[in-house]
């Protein structure tokens, strides 16, 4: 009996010993998070801009300089249609969507022809225009706080009849926002996205961004790079670590900003917006287990990235 006794009890003290090693390694020690790569995932390739995302930022819009397929050498291309409902009539915005990566930053670009200025803009008065891609950073299915969404928008203002500020010429800036899932948002009610700043992770995890859009067409293109890591964050909101690889869900959109948006008895959320794959706006339900995945492997560095140039060249 006294053996039965000693036995259950180093086996009970076995379990706890390993039960304390694993949470210590797991939460202390902090192994790398290497996932295994599902079927029919998106591998975004190692790649840079070339020209680098700080040149192509000094350059003055309106003009399109700059060719993103030329720039983004060696990304992932999406081509994706988004569909814009405005007023009685459907906005089709055939457009391509750049992904690639380095050490350091995710590389987002995109190119929206014919999105043209957002329908609440008026001469002088620029409303802005916007694209988003959302990640489920736990890869869950499920969204639970924090997980990341990068945010950017850009103001293409209708020209006016007269001389500039308000006419001939297009005013035009953009402005880029972290986003974060919260379970609860208040004033809204129940989940959503809502920007970072609002809850505690004030640190922007952007490094450049670029924006030009061309008057004639209609056509808008993005750039920007978020940093894979950066201090003041919260680990599930995209913290990775050197010889890690993540596969996170992902989701795309699309929209028009409504100024008066939760505002003069506008409803909340009454954005134009279309979504890819699907368009959920304005997330009633925390369920993305239908969204597809993307793969960032840090785990095998090439020799060289794709769109580095050779160091002390300014290109």
């Amino acid at each position: 009996m006294r053996r039965k006794r000693v036995l259950l009890v180093s086996l009970l003290f076995l379990i706890l010993a390993v039960g304390t090693f694993y949470y210590v390694v797991s939460n202390f020690l902090l192994l790398p998070r290497v996932d295994a790569i599902p079927p029919g995932a998106y591998i975004i390739p190692w790649m840079t801009p070339n020209p680098s995302l700080d040149t192509i930022s000094k350059i003055p819009p309106p003009l399109l300089p700059w060719n993103l397929d030329a720039v983004m050498t060696g990304a992932l291309k999406l081509d994706v249609t988004f569909r814009l409902q405005v007023s009685n009539q459907t906005r089709v915005v055939p457009s391509t969507v750049y992904l690639g990566h380095d050490a350091d930053y995710l590389y987002v670009g995109a190119s929206f022809s014919g999105m043209g200025p957002n329908p609440y803009s008026s001469p002088g008065v620029g409303c802005p225009n916007y694209f988003d891609i959302k990640l489920d950073v736990a890869n869950k299915g499920v969204l639970t706080f924090p997980e990341a969404g990068s945010f950017m928008e850009v103001c293409v203002s209708v020209p006016g009849p007269g001389p500039p500020p308000d006419g001939w010429n297009t005013r035009f800036w953009w402005a880029y926002f972290d986003e974060v899932w919260q379970d609860y948002v208040p004033g809204v009610g129940h989940g959503g996205w809502n920007m970072a700043n609002e809850v505690g992770m004030p640190v922007n995890t952007i490094g450049e961004g670029a924006a030009e859009y061309d008057n004639t067409t209609g056509t808008l293109v993005i750039l920007f790079s978020r940093h894979l890591s950066k201090s003041g964050y919260y680990a599930d909101s995209l913290q990775m670590k050197p010889g890690e690889r993540w596969v996170m869900g992902f989701e795309l959109e699309l929209g028009f900003a409504n100024p008066n948006d939760g505002q003069n008895g506008y409803p909340v959320y009454d954005d134009i917006v279309d979504g890819w794959p699907l368009n959920t706006y304005p997330y009633w339900s925390n369920d993305c287990s239908w969204w597809p995945k993307l793969v960032i492997d840090l785990t095998n560095p090439p020799k060289t990235i794709p769109g580095q140039t050779t160091p002390g060249l300014n290109l």
